[in-house]
């Protein structure tokens, strides 16, 4: 059987020479629970250009093969495998422990939270499947999305107000579901979660931040009507962003606390559309700096990175969307305990808008 593509693609983008046909069969039977299933065909073809994912790298595999009842198919998977070693990236990842808690949430954590949602009736995808998730050789295998027509938004032109409240509900229904499922079976949570990007004495970060906060002071100090005003403020604060940001993270007894995407904008979001182009479904990817706090975090980075401007204006109106997104999703999961006021809620967002500060 063919181990790798014959044509331009093989030498664009070569398979790791363990990734053979026999192995893409082992993992597809077990996938589809079918014993018979047998692969005709694999080749690969690079998912994503250079540079455009800095934490790994994605291929996209493509697979014919035959199931015991039906017709021969063919189908692409996700390959995505850890950031080289001799990348400069990859001595903060691995500080950052992103490949192992991405690994956790794909094998546990996610298909967890989707049983709870689709046990409370709350229907559809929350995540791209995993056909495998393996340690051994640091890849995930995963559905891949293009042929079920999602897509990026455009992060330049960031989105807009449908677009905003369809992802809201989807970090509710998200946020609620990691909650209760933190009440059930908190074990789940007690590795390889405890870091994020601003976390106190992880350092891989600091100086990117810290740059940034430089950068942008230089440029208040060249602009007399922003020197007057925020220049000093600026410099007192650059040295310690990173406590700030740290601080951001902290929870209190009153907080609501939960497992947050940690990383939400334009780029980890794929939307289905109708006929007419309008959004009517998003589905989250990549989850490497998922991490128990606050779930105002996810709301500030994202409507700091990838809301229009007149949709950032309706801030407020957005944190209340989200609230009662959040609380209903709740109530569908059953769970009767302690919940915030929405004026308490909005007290949560207001005391970490630090967050919105660094990015």
């Amino acid at each position: 059987l063919p181990q790798r593509a014959s044509s331009k693609m093989a030498s664009e983008c070569a398979l790791p020479a363990w990734l053979t046909a026999d192995y893409m069969q082992a993992k597809l039977r077990a996938f589809y629970k079918d014993e018979d299933l047998s692969v005709i065909k694999l080749w690969s073809h690079r998912a994503t250009g250079k540079g455009e994912n800095f934490v790994g790298v994605i291929t996209r595999i493509y697979v014919e093969f035959k199931q015991s009842e039906g017709e021969q198919q063919q189908r692409s998977y996700l390959l995505k495998e850890t950031c080289p070693g001799d990348e400069p990236q990859a001595h903060i990842f691995i500080e950052y422990n992103v490949y192992d808690r991405e690994m956790d949430m794909y094998e546990f954590v996610l298909p967890k939270m989707s049983q709870l949602l689709h046990e409370a009736g709350i229907t559809g995808k929350l995540h791209a499947d995993a056909v495998s998730v393996d340690r051994e050789h640091g890849i995930i295998i995963m559905e891949d999305l293009s042929p079920l027509n999602y897509k990026n938004a455009d992060r330049v032109r960031k989105l807009d107000l449908e677009h905003t409240q369809l992802t809201l509900q989807m970090l509710a229904n998200f946020h609620a579901a990691a909650f209760v499922l933190g009440k059930l079976q908190p074990q789940v949570f007690a590795k390889n979660f405890d870091r994020s990007f601003y976390t106190r004495g992880v350092k891989g970060y600091t100086k990117i931040f810290t740059g940034f906060y430089k950068t942008l002071t230089r440029f208040v100090e060249s602009q007399p009507k922003l020197k007057q005003r925020y220049h000093d403020k600026l410099e007192q604060i650059t040295d310690n962003i990173m406590e700030y940001a740290a601080r951001c993270t902290d929870v209190g007894n009153d907080d609501f606390s939960t497992l947050i995407h940690g990383d939400c904008w334009t780029t980890n979001i794929m939307f289905q559309y109708d006929a007419k182009g309008k959004p009517t479904t998003v589905l989250p990817i990549d989850f490497q700096f998922s991490t128990p706090t606050s779930s105002t975090m996810d709301l500030h980075y994202f409507f700091n990175t990838s809301l229009q401007e007149d949709v950032l204006n309706k801030e407020l109106e957005l944190v209340q969307y989200y609230y009662y997104a959040l609380k209903r999703t709740l109530n569908q999961l059953q769970y009767k305990g302690k919940f915030p006021s929405l004026n308490a809620f909005q007290m949560q967002f207001e005391a970490r808008r630090f967050a919105g500060m660094l990015l």
